[in-house]
């Protein structure tokens, strides 16, 4: 993404951003494929109160989203990138002691404050302070691909060092990763000269209802919510299917996942360059819902069999990563320029509600059936409903910016 068009201090402040923000979303994601496993079993939890654990980070991102880019307007952005460093590794510290103590309630404050120390909206509005307009998308593309790459290795490294260290190792690694951005935030962020409010990158208030009046971004909002519940649904039920019922040790899921990612990276690469490129967008998003609807239908029906469940959570994660790169490009397709920062706001916002609710709604549908049927028929149900969405949603063709109602 950083190329010749980027001037030094552009390379240095990209860079900068997205390894700290990188290493917040994989304090994040490390806890993800194990959490649900140790959450459930602590003295007085269940599978609910695993689910909120898994999904609580989510409503506080989604609370604090808007307010903290508002609030670095008048204030600056440093102040409040620091302070929030400072909560999440206070979080991810008091996690580690909630995990010790086997105290889920405590954890899942723990969890609720990584949420409010890992907010973007700050990180995105001093990028669009530092960098010219020319290449900020390419910039905040940078800060993507950083958090997809966390996200992968998240996903592998949490249960290699849960199977060591247990729970309680994963958060203070957490932590430990947020001390280590500590230093840079501090000494190697420059405040920007001037700090400005940019409509492009940056919730505009005025601009609300506009967003909220046009069709297609309120489908990709819907398409975005309904993406990430998916992931904190399944990743509720599914590591709890392989502990319990498969009787997998956590020394040997990480190279169920790995697989997972592998395959997921395979076939991300080819269908995002497909969907931009070749202007399939449309057919690459329907495929890849259709490939998440398969996945929920294995699960439903081949549960039972482990092979066939380690294939289900492939499939899953395949489509999962034909989707997450394709849709912010997307929503900013349908975007008009002046909006696309409130657009972005509202975007992520029902991202982060999306991975709340699929947390706090998959534990309770595992609570109330612990065969896991009723998660995957409500998932079956929403992703058929996503789908006929798009199906009714008008693409932008290839070279086309922006499209309207």
């Amino acid at each position: 993404m950083i190329d010749k068009d980027f001037t030094l201090e552009e390379k240095k402040i990209t860079l900068g951003l997205a390894f700290i923000f990188s290493l917040r979303m994989l304090g994040l994601f490390l806890a993800l494929p194990v959490l649900s496993i140790y959450a459930k079993n602590m003295p007085g939890s269940d599978a609910f109160w695993a689910g909120l654990a898994i999904g609580a980070y989510g409503l506080t991102q989604a609370i604090f989203q808007i307010p903290y880019g508002l609030w670095s307007d008048k204030i600056g952005r440093k102040p409040i990138i620091i302070s929030s460093t400072i909560i999440f590794v206070l979080g991810s510290f008091l996690s580690a002691y909630a995990s010790y103590i086997e105290n889920i309630h405590l954890l899942v404050i723990g969890r609720f404050l990584q949420g409010i120390g890992s907010v973007s909206s700050v990180v995105i509005a001093l990028l669009a302070d530092m960098t010219r307009e020319e290449i900020r998308t390419r910039a905040m593309a940078t800060i993507g691909a950083s958090i997809g790459m966390a996200f992968a290795f998240g996903m592998v490294l949490g249960p290699l060092i849960a199977s060591y260290f247990g729970l309680t190792g994963v958060f203070l690694f957490t932590g430990i990763l947020g001390l280590i951005s500590l230093p840079y935030v501090i000494f190697g962020i420059k405040e920007p000269p001037i700090v400005r409010h940019h409509e492009d990158a940056e919730f505009t208030s005025s601009y609300l209802s506009v967003v909220l009046k046009d069709k297609n971004l309120l489908k990709m909002d819907f398409g975005m919510f309904v993406l990430h519940m998916t992931l904190t649904a399944v990743f509720t039920a599914v590591p709890l299917i392989f502990a319990h019922q498969h009787s997998i040790d956590l020394k040997d899921i990480w190279k169920i996942y790995l697989l997972m990612f592998f395959v997921g990276l395979t076939v991300m690469v080819p269908s995002t360059i497909i969907a931009e490129k070749k202007g399939k967008i449309k057919q690459v998003k329907m495929l890849g819902i259709l490939i998440l609807i398969l996945s929920f239908i294995m699960f439903l029906i081949f549960k039972e069999n482990f092979y066939l469940t380690v294939l289900a959570i492939v499939v899953y994660f395949t489509g999962f990563m034909m989707l997450e790169p394709i849709m912010p490009s997307l929503m900013s397709k349908y975007a008009k320029p002046h909006v696309k920062g409130t657009a972005s706001g509202v975007f992520n916002t029902a991202q982060f509600v999306g991975a709340f609710v699929g947390g706090a709604i998959g534990g309770l549908l595992l609570k109330v059936d612990e065969s896991a049927k009723l998660n995957f028929l409500f998932l079956i149900v929403l992703t058929v409903m996503w789908l006929i969405l798009v199906s009714t949603m008008e693409m932008p063709s290839k070279g086309v910016k922006n499209v309207t109602n």
